[in-house]
């Protein structure tokens, strides 16, 4: 297999910088409070920095890519629905999530809730960000096995390091400041890999699209060249998801402020957009240099293949961009599960009355310990991502239910139409997935719509138990 030199001397002295600056927060004393949520002291833009991190992982850039690759500008319709999920977001729970003063999303549902409800939505997020988490060092691996000429499991561990040295170092503070180097190297590595590729097909940038625009097919350039039942689907499942996404709102989590937790959510939204039309537009100009999918070189995508197509130099510059997208989500997706460990179910299930030193260390090693296994999934499994849409599902309906004790009110929906609500909600999207998405209706939308017919009547024959408490009342009414 072909070391391709500069890119990887470039990405290796990437890597070292990013991990140098991670532990630079090893310097500070840190409680578990500031490894968890960094002390609830992040500026505006250390808030943006977490929560576009994690957006702009994978999923956002290679996995667009390659949907833009084989379905033309709709790849970009994920990035897009992320957009739009953040926005709503941003005027919808953004403030309430901050005033709350939580941890996590699990915690979240406990204080509106009961602790049945609680621990259900804690273990399904957890497991969903680990599986998110592992799908991320895979594609880690994928970058980096062509770039090392190293087999796929090596280059998967080399990932899991890399994502290890991050988290542990200091844990959120250390991933928003890791996160602020990896934006600006992404928004640098897909204009600069944007711009010569669409030179490289075409000659210029001119004549890269006027190559896209009259010899790709016209169902590139449409909008309804997909069933619109499971396009609309998606984008529900995407703009739900988002309000119960732990890893993103971690970072409105630890906001400084409320001030800060609505305009970063605003920001993240309009910023969202762009890329994702970027990379689907990459994975485009790879369609014309690469016209069938075998001739993708070293089993790669369409970005990375169509980055390596480039001259060395801007090919480092681009491949740096891509990594860095994967290393400020990877990291993330993992301290998500850490967070839910330490805060959901050790802390109140298990040792309730452990000193913060304690809680600090067992972080670190639940991180640890993810990471490892992690790697162990990504070196034996390689279709992790058929499961990572089941977590997705239920974390929409996890976001049903806030939203509706939200707008209708706690007194309308209680803590028994919560939980039988998110079963019922599971059981349908197991339904229908098994019976293959009867006439192309993306599981989302029967499942959506399940948890919150079933959470109503049930709130209605089956009242809430008890009042919220006045503090949990003034986060999330603070209008009354």
């Amino acid at each position: 297999m072909n070391i391709h030199i500069v890119p990887l001397i470039m990405l290796i002295v990437y890597t070292i910088v990013t991990i140098g600056v991670a532990n630079m927060i090893l310097k500070k004393k840190l409680g578990s409070d500031h490894f968890l949520v960094a002390g609830r002291a992040l500026p505006l833009a250390l808030v943006v920095a977490v929560v576009l991190g994690d957006w702009i992982g994978g999923n956002s850039t290679i996995g667009v890519s390659q949907r833009g690759y084989m379905e033309g500008i709709l790849g970009s319709s994920y990035s897009f629905a992320l957009g739009l999920a953040m926005i709503v977001f941003a005027f919808t729970m953004s403030a309430r999530y901050r005033r709350l003063r939580a941890v996590t999303i699990p915690e979240v549902v406990g204080r509106l809730f009961d602790p049945k409800t609680r621990l259900m939505a804690a273990i399904v997020i957890g497991v969903a960000y680990f599986i998110a988490g592992t799908t991320q060092i895979i594609s880690g691996g994928a970058l980096l096995a062509p770039l090392l000429g190293v087999d796929k499991w090596g280059a998967d561990l080399i990932a899991a390091f890399i994502f290890m040295a991050i988290i542990t170092a200091g844990g959120l503070r250390s991933i928003a400041l890791v996160n602020v180097i990896q934006l600006g190297v992404i928004f640098i590595g897909i204009s600069v890999s944007l711009f010569f590729s669409l030179t490289l097909i075409g000659g210029s940038v001119t004549g890269g699209f006027s190559r896209l625009l009259n010899e790709l097919p016209p169902s590139y350039w449409s909008i309804g060249a997909r069933n619109p039942f499971t396009l609309s689907g998606e984008v529900l499942a995407t703009v739900f998801t988002c309000f119960a996404g732990q890893a993103a709102i971690t970072g409105i989590f630890a906001a400084k402020d409320t001030k800060a937790a609505v305009r970063g959510a605003w920001i993240v939204g309009f910023l969202l957009m762009p890329i994702g039309l970027a990379f689907a537009l990459l994975g485009m100009c790879a369609r014309i240099q690469f016209p069938e999918a075998e001739s993708l070189p070293f089993g790669l995508s369409a970005a990375p293949a169509m980055m390596l197509a480039l001259n060395p130099f801007v090919s480092g510059i681009a491949l740096c961009g891509l990594f860095a997208a994967i290393i400020s989500t990877g990291p993330l997706c993992f301290l998500a599960p850490t967070q839910i460990l330490m805060r959901d179910i050790y802390s109140v299930y298990i040792n309730p009355n452990a000193t913060d030193r304690q809680k600090l260390v067992l972080s670190r090693i639940f991180a640890i310990v993810l990471l490892i296994l992690g790697g162990i999934m990504a070196v034996t499994f390689k279709e992790v991502l058929k499961i990572t849409y089941w977590g997705f599902a239920f974390r929409s309906g996890i976001a049903v239910i806030l939203l509706s004790v939200t707008y209708l009110g706690a007194r309308k929906i209680s803590e028994d139409g919560a939980f039988w609500g998110l079963l019922a909600g599971t059981v349908m999207f197991i339904a229908w997935s098994i019976s293959g998405k009867p006439y192309g209706i993306h599981e989302a939308i029967p499942t959506i719509s399940t948890v919150f017919i079933s959470t109503v009547i049930i709130s209605r024959f089956r009242k809430r138990r008890k009042d919220l408490p006045k503090e949990v009342q003034e986060a999330m009414y603070p209008e009354h």
